[in-house]
């Protein structure tokens, strides 16, 4: 059996820093086989499309630092298996390049693993719209918003056809299902960016949260979604007997 951390949208440098200090402590106690960063791990604010606030003070440069930190941290806490897959702020870098400096794309430096200097980290790459096999569990950064908690997981499934794990949404949800070939399970994955600190939606309705995914030698999985929860001034989440918090807020 093979034990990984699976977590998503932290959206650096709007990340909330204190509940994933609390992931990673977490990370740090569990030491696990594998870990997943599975999507928008970084936010690459000043290279989108959107309308940017100009009092915002951190840039690519940030960003690049930033996710560097965490990827030192995650990969130390993560004995073999480190993944990276894109998602769909990481490729606003791709979507920049080609629209205003094709002439650079061909060099390869532009490229965002080389950029981000994943490989530094011992992180391995997959291109957006990629994805990863836990077993028998697909995991992708996901291409698929509907409304409501878990509607989101059904639509992967009836997209792949098979048990998944997607983020993109900020929503813990999940969602079952059993036919003649068997039972299969699909969840969204919820979040760990600061939601005060995102401009471009007002009283979200997302989750925070993560997973822990079980894989055995067979394939089969057992997946634990762990949601972060609020009490009083701080947050806290549970694993086992285990309990993790942030410390008061003020």
């Amino acid at each position: 059996m093979e034990r990984y951390i699976v977590l998503n949208d932290v959206q650096i440098p709007f990340q909330d820093r204190q509940a994933l200090d609390m992931v990673l402590c977490f990370a740090e106690d569990l030491k696990p086989e594998g870990g997943v960063l599975n999507g928008d791990i970084t936010d690459c604010y000043m290279i989108s499309d959107f309308d940017k606030n100009p009092l915002t003070k951190e840039g690519l440069k940030a960003e690049i630092d930033q996710s560097g930190q965490l990827m030192k941290r995650f990969g130390r806490a993560v004995k073999k298996h480190r993944h990276w897959i894109c998602g769909n702020h990481e490729d606003r870098m791709r979507r920049y390049l080609w629209r205003s400096a094709p002439a650079l794309v061909e060099t390869g430096i532009t490229e965002f693993e080389k950029v981000f200097r994943l490989a530094d980290h011992g992180f391995r790459w997959t291109p957006c719209g990629g994805k990863i096999w836990l077993g028998k569990l697909l995991v992708t950064h996901g291409s698929i918003v509907r409304k409501w908690s878990a509607q989101t997981a059904m639509g992967h499934f009836q997209k792949y056809g098979c048990s998944t794990l997607t983020g993109h949404t900020h929503r813990l949800g999940s969602f079952f299902h059993t036919n003649i070939t068997g039972p299969y399970a699909s969840y969204e994955n919820g979040h760990l960016c600061d939601v005060n600190k995102i401009e471009y939606c007002a009283d979200p309705d997302w989750q925070q949260g993560f997973s822990v995914v079980d894989v055995f030698d067979d394939g089969l999985f057992c997946l634990q979604q762990i949601p972060i929860l609020v009490r009083g001034s701080r947050k806290v989440f549970f694993y086992g007997d285990a309990q993790y918090s942030t410390p008061l807020r003020k």
